[in-house]
């Protein structure tokens, strides 16, 4: 089964993804707000073909949008209403906002087929985050960020070098908000931890291990 671990501190809690989500091995894997409500999702691509002669392919997924809503529960969105159908043997899969309009889109690569590139044009625009680290680490991958509004903090989410099947998402991250922040938390490689205000109305905005904060757009 295709199970999502939910960290709560001391002790992960087991969830067992939709039937969607099993009807086709899982391979690349990201975790992103699609749709700009403040709430991680994610996206699962699916299917193997590599089977023995007298066996069916794998070939039931066509790409996944898990929705998230922010208490781990996980609901699959259609294929027609968000739009994401892929085929083939799907590999690797990432996210980025990479016209940078606010809203996370999505590549999926395929075993021998065309990558397939997802423009979002449906989502709440979140905010842009730009971290400007040391010279050995510009980008600030290990960093750990999220967002704040007064004493409520929404979903953490960490700068990678990779992840899912020979993937890696955008350095920029994508924050979605369903309301206006008030100021975000970082904790940066090697434990320091600041907090700062966000600008009013900033659409992107850059960081460094100082915590001062320049509004880009």
């Amino acid at each position: 089964a295709s199970l999502a671990f939910l960290n709560r501190g001391d002790h992960f809690d087991v969830v067992v993804l939709p039937p969607a989500a099993q009807w086709a091995p899982v391979f690349g894997i990201a975790t992103g707000d699609l749709d700009g409500d403040g709430n991680e999702d994610l996206i699962l691509s699916q299917n193997f073909f590599a089977v023995r002669p007298e066996d069916n392919r794998l070939d039931a997924g066509r790409a996944l949008w898990l929705k998230g809503d922010g208490q781990g529960g996980l609901q699959p969105v259609p294929a027609e209403r968000s739009g994401i159908a892929v085929y083939g043997e799907q590999r690797g899969c990432a996210v980025s906002d990479f016209d940078g309009d606010g809203r996370l889109d999505l590549v999926i690569s395929q075993n021998g087929d065309q990558t397939k590139v997802y423009h979002n044009v449906g989502a709440r625009p979140g905010l842009r985050v730009r971290l400007e680290g040391p010279p050995g680490n510009p980008q600030g991958v290990g960093a750990a960020l999220r967002l704040v509004w007064n004493q409520r903090r929404g979903p953490l989410r960490e700068v990678q070098a990779g992840s899912g099947y020979w993937s890696q998402n955008s350095a920029v991250q994508l924050l979605g908000a369903s309301t206006p922040p008030t100021g975000i938390w970082i904790r940066w490689p090697g434990g320091r931890v600041i907090s700062a205000p966000i600008p009013a109305g900033a659409r992107e905005i850059a960081v460094n291990p100082q915590g001062q904060v320049r509004r880009l757009r």
